[in-house]
């Protein structure tokens, strides 16, 4: 089965994906929105998204790592992960501790913050295009762009929320 979905919220998709085994669908492949999904028992599997320290780390490393506590690399976009492990297999978090927690929300919260200087810079140029020629075509793209940066920004914010919810944890 094909589905199309767009998140920019990892621990949503996740979500999604543990509903989707629940109902029976494991998550097979990933490509801009595109998730595979192929037959298996309901609730077999759980998923968790993680996002690798750079783009040009030793993935094998990495998979390996993984393969020796029993999670399986699904599929990797980018520098986001896909992990899939047996639900028999007990619960599966990749990380347990609130300072891991916290290191992994800003790891997070700091790719966001480069995408949305990134996309805050093209709304500028896209809005001044349209204010200099008036074209409607350039107008589209700037609310579309100014869209994106606040789903971009409420992402930054909602890590920032969560790293002070760890924090007071751990301060408890």
């Amino acid at each position: 089965m094909l589905k199309f979905k767009l998140y920019y919220d990892k621990d949503e998709e996740e979500d999604w994906l543990k509903k989707m085994s629940l109902n029976g669908w494991a998550f097979k492949k990933f490509f801009l929105g595109f998730y595979t999904f192929e037959k298996c028992e309901p609730g077999e599997y759980n998923y968790q998204i993680d996002l690798l320290d750079n783009w040009n780390g030793d993935k094998d490393d990495y998979a390996a790592f993984m393969e020796d506590t029993g999670v399986e690399v699904i599929d990797q976009w980018w520098r986001w992960v896909y992990l899939q492990k047996k639900a028999s297999d007990g619960p599966f978090e990749m990380y347990t501790d609130v300072e891991s927690k916290i290191t992994h929300y800003n790891k997070i919260k700091n790719f966001f913050k480069v995408a949305l200087v990134i996309e805050v810079i093209c709304f500028f140029i896209e809005f001044m295009a349209t204010i200099k020629t008036g074209y409607y075509i350039f107008g589209m793209f700037t609310i579309l762009l100014g869209a994106i940066s606040l789903a971009i920004l409420k992402i930054v914010w909602k890590c920032k929320w969560k790293i002070e919810q760890y924090k007071q944890e751990k301060n408890m």
